[in-house]
This record gives C-alpha cells, structure tokens and sequence, in this order.
C-alpha cells in the first residue's frame, strides 16, 4: 500500500515514506488491494482507514496518535429537495484564519464506503468563526459558534 500526506493550502499530496515503527508491519505488508475506507472508527476525531486485500482478511490502521490537536465532527441530514444523507453538500468551515471545504460524498473507493459524517483537522484552532453548508437542492444555511471535539448533527432547516 501507499499512503499520501495533504500537504495543505498547497493542494498537492506527497507520498509518505513510513517505517513499520510508525505505522505498523501489518500496513507496510504487499497487498493485492481492493477497498479501501475511511473513518473515525474510535470516535476520538482523528480518522482510521481499513484496507482489504484480494481474498484476504480486512486490516484496520487505527489512527492513535497524540498530538492533542483539536477537531470538529459534522454530521449532515439533508430535508425537502435534498437526500437525506446530504450526498453533495458542501461544508465550508472557516476557524483561525483557515477556510476548510468538504464535500459528502456517498463513495470513494472500490467495493467500499467511507464514513458520511466530515472530520475536519483545527490544529490548535479553539473556536469555529462560521459553518456554511450548500445543500444538495442549492439551499445554503449557516452557523456559528460549534463547540470543537465533539460531533455535531446539522439539519437542513434547522440550523441558527
């Protein structure tokens, strides 16, 4: 497997170079790949990936790491003209000075799904200036003031 790193307001994405004193063996061991998802699978605001080989069992890279860098979870649910899981909403999260955008999207990968709800990286960021979410059906709706670390559900219609 290879793993790529975001490198940022760069918009390019670098390949990691790890060492199983990093990562794991299991995550370094030659696969013939098939799925591969992502998600906080241990609701602590940093995302795993699961992995899946050709005829083989699943491997989970859970994410542990200790940085004590801050998070926001988003969980979308769309109303009226727009589907229920909010597939093609777009996020935009402005905190500290950065602008963060996501989208939902209902696949990624090859037999597989990721997570619908967004996690977004703060660093140490304390304090969210603004939520805006484009719904899928145009309609755009915003918040502020969401507490970080923790997972938020945002109804269509519903949001201050």
């Amino acid at each position: 497997p290879q793993y790529f790193w975001n490198a940022g307001s760069t918009g390019s994405s670098e390949l990691v170079a790890l060492r199983a004193t990093e990562i794991g063996d299991e995550a370094l061991k030659k696969m013939v790949g098939r799925a591969a998802a992502y998600g906080d699978l241990d609701n602590d605001g940093d995302v795993d990936i699961v992995l899946v080989g050709n005829g083989g069992p699943a491997r989970v890279l859970r994410n542990d790491q200790k940085l004590e860098n801050n998070w926001l979870r988003l969980k979308l649910e769309g109303t009226g003209k727009s589907n229920r899981d909010a597939a093609g909403a777009l996020v935009t999260v402005k905190a500290g000075g950065v602008t963060h955008r996501r989208y939902v999207t209902a696949a990624r990968s090859y037999l597989s799904q990721c997570e619908l709800p967004l996690t977004i990286g703060l660093g140490k960021v304390t304090a969210i200036d603004e939520v805006s979410i484009r719904w899928p059906d145009g309609q755009t709706e915003s918040v502020s003031e969401l507490e970080i670390n923790r997972e938020h559900l945002l109804r269509q219609g519903a949001l201050k």
